[in-house]
């Protein structure tokens, strides 16, 4: 595998559930399969690593609203170790936006 941990299926059901859907209606609003979540959540590796960030993207927008600011705030973290940024990386990020907004 690849420098990247691997997406968490667990973390991704939490999100899901929280929004109070069903991996039916899920799976029918990303455009992906109810077999496909299911894999997902149950961190079968190989459709893990076959989901581009597109379906990831998708499924954060559609259960976001409903979900927890801590579960919200897990899943942001997840996301950006996965892409390899690290905490110092995410603070500069911030302050170059913050800088850009005050230019602006």
């Amino acid at each position: 595998m690849s420098r990247r941990t691997k997406i968490s299926g667990l973390l991704l059901r939490e999100l899901r559930k929280e929004a109070e859907l069903t991996q039916a209606d899920l799976a029918t609003r990303i455009g992906i399969s109810r077999e496909t979540v299911s894999a997902i959540e149950n961190d079968k590796r190989e459709t893990i690593e076959a989901i581009g960030a597109e379906v990831i993207s998708k499924w954060h927008m559609i259960c976001a609203q409903r979900a927890s600011a801590a579960t919200r705030h897990k899943f942001f973290e997840h996301v950006m170790k996965y892409f390899g940024f690290s905490d110092q990386h995410v603070i500069n990020m911030a302050k170059d936006i913050n800088k850009s907004d005050d230019e602006g």
